[in-house]
């Protein structure tokens, strides 16, 4: 079957009724997953963490990482649905490919994660809508929607790019629909690229051209392979070792201007 496209071969977001030969854009929901990077923590305790992540996917920024970046990008998408998955992991898994390996089987695992809520809430038997709401919040409307025709975008921070290559993998294997990845920053950009099924992407960083004091030192930027616009920095912006890699720091993405490179475009009608 051709990706992102149903029976008949049309794509997911139109229906053709068979008797009308009309086409139909039902409007459907969309869904944003966040997936974040390294947490500062003691390095015993960063291990520890290691040793007793699930990789569960979450419903709310539970580690309270994204500051209001996750609003902005929601907010912008308009995709109506978010969810959360902890991309972190110790240090000793930066800047070498056994790591980058190792954080997307742990996503593998959050993707596997996030399709069983999805059909967790999609095959709830609780059908009272206050009821499904008290439960899920406002996902509990992606029962009104067959969940394989839901739009997907995944934004990640740092470590999390790995960790995301991982979870579009297993939405695409399992029939669902990956559709934008938006990576801030990401760590060793290199060690991965950006799958041939997602139709939109953008990598935001440092750029080649800031001196070596405004790099970005905790995750050395480079192209991601495959990527469709890479946006650096600008000169308005505080850039340093740090600050050029913190996420606090990429709300400039949102003064990006329609038809500009890296503009985040809204969803409109799915």
């Amino acid at each position: 079957m051709i990706p992102n496209r149903d029976l008949y071969g049309m794509p997911r977001s139109i229906r053709t009724l068979p008797s009308a030969g009309i086409p139909v854009k039902p409007k459907v929901p969309a869904i944003v997953i966040f997936v974040n990077g390294f947490r500062l923590a003691f390095p015993v305790e960063n291990v520890i963490r290691e040793i007793r992540r699930d990789d569960q996917v979450v419903s709310y920024d539970i580690n309270d990482y994204w500051g209001d970046i996750d609003d902005k990008f929601q907010t912008r998408l308009g995709d109506q649905f978010s969810f959360y998955a902890d991309g972190d992991a110790p240090a000793i898994t930066a800047k070498n490919a056994l790591g980058f390996e190792a954080r997307k089987q742990h996503g593998r695992k959050a993707g596997f994660s996030l399709i069983s809520q999805i059909n967790q809430i999609n095959r709830s038997p609780i059908k009272d809508r206050a009821g499904r709401k008290m439960i899920w919040g406002e996902n509990g409307d992606l029962d009104l929607y067959d969940p394989k025709t839901i739009p997907i975008d995944i934004v990640c921070h740092s470590m999390g790019f790995a960790y995301a290559l991982g979870i579009a993998e297993v939405l695409y294997e399992s029939g669902y629909n990956p559709e934008r990845i938006y990576a801030l920053a990401p760590e060793n950009p290199g060690a991965g690229s950006i799958p041939g099924f997602v139709s939109e992407s953008a990598q935001y960083g440092s750029g080649p051209d800031d001196p070596w004091y405004q790099q970005d030192w905790i995750a050395p930027q480079e192209r991601i392979p495959g990527v469709d616009a890479n946006i650096y920095i600008p000169p308005s912006v505080p850039k340093g070792p740090y600050a050029s890699h913190s996420v606090a720091n990429y709300g400039w993405i949102f003064n990006i201007r329609k038809g500009i490179r890296g503009y985040v475009k809204p969803r409109g009608v799915n």
